[in-house]
C-alpha cells in the first residue's frame, strides 16, 4: 500500500525530468521504469520498517536515510538482475531518487517533519 494521497504518476512526472542521467548513463535509458520500481522499493521499506500502517498512515517509526538507501538498491538490483558493472550506476541513480522523493512529498504536503 502507498502513502494515503501519493500520486504515481505526479511523482513520476515531477522526478523524471529533473534526474541528471549523465550519473547513471549506463542505465539511463531505464529512467521511467527505474521510477516506478525505487517507488515500491521505497514503500516496501516503509511498510516493512513500520513507517507506514497497512491503511497507508504514517506509523510510529523513523525514516532513516542510510537504511532506506541499501534496501531500495537491494531491492532494485534484485528485481533488475543487476550485474555489478552496473551496480554503481544504480546506487547513483538511487541516490537521486531519494532526494527528488523528499522533494515531491514535502511539496505535495505528504512530509511530516513532527
Amino acid at each position: 500500500m502507498d502513502m494515503q494521497g501519493y500520486d504515481r504518476e505526479a511523482a513520476a512526472a515531477f522526478m523524471l525530468p529533473k534526474l541528471n542521467k549523465a550519473e547513471f548513463r549506463p542505465i539511463a535509458a531505464d529512467a521511467p521504469v527505474l521510477v516506478a520500481q525505487a517507488i515500491d522499493a521505497d514503500f516496501a521499506y516503509m511498510k516493512s520498517a513500520g513507517i507506514l500502517t497497512e491503511e497507508g498512515l504514517m506509523g510510529d517509526a523513523y525514516y532513516d536515510d542510510d537504511d532506506a538507501f541499501e534496501f531500495i538498491l537491494d531491492h532494485m538490483a534484485k528485481a533488475r538482475r543487476a550485474k555489478e558493472k552496473d551496480m554503481d550506476a544504480l546506487a547513483a541513480f538511487v541516490d537521486q531518487y531519494m532526494e527528488l522523493q523528499e522533494q515531491y512529498l514535502s511539496e505535495s504536503g505528504l512530509l511530516s517533519w513532527d
